[in-house]
């Protein structure tokens, strides 16, 4: 029978051994990372642990999630509590310096905890400072569509009004060029020959334009160009595409890479919970 104390050395070595193999990896991603985190409190004990999980695309283009940190975290649950767990995982894992953006629930914790997480990195070392928080969008949508439905009535009665206004001015309008026309059709022969001179030589300018104008067409340019690809295609794969394409657009390829890999939703953290029981 193998003791306590053997099997809890045992379990801690292999963490450590999968856990350095886990850091070699993320020094080895060649684009950002993005994280999600959720808070969760036991049954028994109230106490509160924190679920830190990393989302990045790997070499073979393919979106990647792992547990980098379960960790408790100390009565009360304020926003400098929660800030020095996240800052102490990101400086242990040492991926400080490649941090995209971090997706939590929408709640004024969250709010103060991102300012001072910010506050601590200084914004040099964040991807795109004003992107870094990204709240949860199923929370976001909820509070959208509630202010929206609230406003469709006031809008309705709004399009309504401009209607019967536009509807009077068109009919008067269609009234006066009625009769503009009338009078306009005596000159239109005389004006007709002015045209045509005036189209002969914009014509003339727009040719010596183009003979003078080069334009080197950027990668975004010839990106913008490409066909356009059925929306509704089930078989499509924005990572592979993305993966093959790479050699026509390598700056395009590197902003996809980190976009992708950002989470909308913080399901991911709240399921780790739910599997660990």
């Amino acid at each position: 029978m193998i003791s306590r104390a053997t099997l809890k050395r045992d379990i801690f070595k292999i963490y450590d051994i999968e856990k350095l193999k886990m850091m070699r990896l993320m020094e080895r991603i060649k684009g950002r990372i993005s994280f999600t985190t959720d808070m969760w409190t036991s049954s028994n004990k109230k106490r509160g642990f924190m679920v830190i999980i990393a989302h990045f695309v790997n070499d073979s283009w393919r979106l990647e999630k792992r547990i980098i940190r379960f960790a408790y975290v100390p009565c009360p649950h304020t926003a400098e509590a929660v800030c020095d767990v996240l800052m102490d995982t990101f400086l242990e894992w040492n991926v400080d310096s490649k941090l995209s953006t971090l997706t939590v629930d929408n709640c004024t914790t969250n709010d103060a905890m991102i300012n001072l997480l910010l506050d601590k990195f200084g914004g040099d070392q964040i991807w795109l400072k004003s992107f870094f928080h990204v709240r949860r969008t199923a929370h976001i949508l909820n509070l959208i569509v509630k202010e929206g439905l609230e406003m469709v009535e006031k809008v309705k009665n709004n399009c309504c009004d401009l209607l019967t206004i536009y509807e009077s001015k068109s009919k008067k309008r269609s009234e006066e060029e009625s009769d503009i026309t009338l009078r306009s059709h005596s000159t239109s022969s005389r004006s007709r020959g002015v045209s045509h001179s005036i189209n002969d030589f914009e014509a003339f300018l727009d040719q010596e334009k183009k003979g003078k104008t080069y334009h080197v067409k950027s990668e975004l340019d010839h990106y913008l160009e490409e066909e356009q690809l059925p929306r509704r295609s089930v078989e499509f794969d924005i990572l592979s595409w993305w993966k093959t394409n790479g050699i026509k657009y390598p700056t395009l390829q590197a902003i996809a890479r980190d976009v992708l890999a950002i989470p909308v939703s913080t399901v991911a953290s709240e399921s780790d919970f739910s599997t660990s029981g």
